[in-house]
């Protein structure tokens, strides 16, 4: 039982995760065309560039309810057991939100960051790991404007986290680990944000200022 419901959550959770919802709302609810470069995957920065602010907090809205909708759907489904483990359930989920919006399959396996997916997870995980962890991104935002150095750090706050206030009851060893593993898939995807933060090239946050007149890849 539990094998079966662990694939269909993978399914799920992978395949929402490779939606993007940038590409839907402009073309589904805007009814415009939105050109891109690269894989074709569209993230907040791209929307926001062609669209403006508000379409670019729509998008993240947008994540954000996917995300959502796929990790409960993670606990539900492993609820039916009797003795089944919701929160090893929203975490999976969550690894595979990530795993799909890094990877998707439509765009050539070539997508986003997967920290928002990770970060909903966390969330609904354990409020408190949750918290931690945005808490961490909002205050390195603040002190670094830089988006990459802020993700990294929040998600290995959320690593962490899990390993602090998940219970033993709750399977700790196995959340652990899928936090873990979101993580280093996350890590992977910031490569090269890594290497122009040592080389002191990473650009930062533009508050208030005009947007640069290039699509670039969005740290969520």
């Amino acid at each position: 039982m539990i094998p079966l419901l662990l694939i269909i959550i993978a399914a799920v959770s992978y395949f929402l995760g490779t939606l993007s919802s940038g590409r839907l709302l402009a073309t589904y609810v805007l009814h415009k065309p939105l050109h891109t470069r690269g894989s074709g995957y569209v993230g907040y920065a791209a929307m926001a560039h062609a669209f403006g602010q508000k379409w670019g907090y729509a998008l993240l809205g947008a994540d954000i309810l996917k995300s959502l909708v796929a990790v409960m759907i993670g606990s539900l489904l492993m609820m039916i057991p009797g003795d089944g483990f919701p929160v090893v359930g929203r975490l999976f989920a969550g690894f595979c939100l990530v795993l799909g919006d890094a990877y998707p399959f439509q765009f050539k396996f070539r997508g986003g960051k997967g920290v928002l997916p990770l970060m909903v997870a966390l969330w609904l995980a354990d409020w408190r790991v949750g918290l931690l962890a945005t808490g961490v991104l909002i205050v390195l935002i603040a002190l670094t404007q830089y988006m990459s150095l802020a993700s990294l750090c929040a998600c290995l706050t959320g690593v962490i986290a899990v390993w602090i206030f998940v219970s033993a009851e709750q399977m700790k060893g196995m959340c652990g680990f899928l936090v873990l593993f979101s993580f280093l898939a996350i890590l992977w995807r910031h490569r090269g944000n890594i290497l122009k933060l040592l080389d002191k090239k990473e650009p930062k946050i533009n508050w208030g200022r005009r947007p640069e007149n290039r699509i670039r890849e969005d740290d969520f």
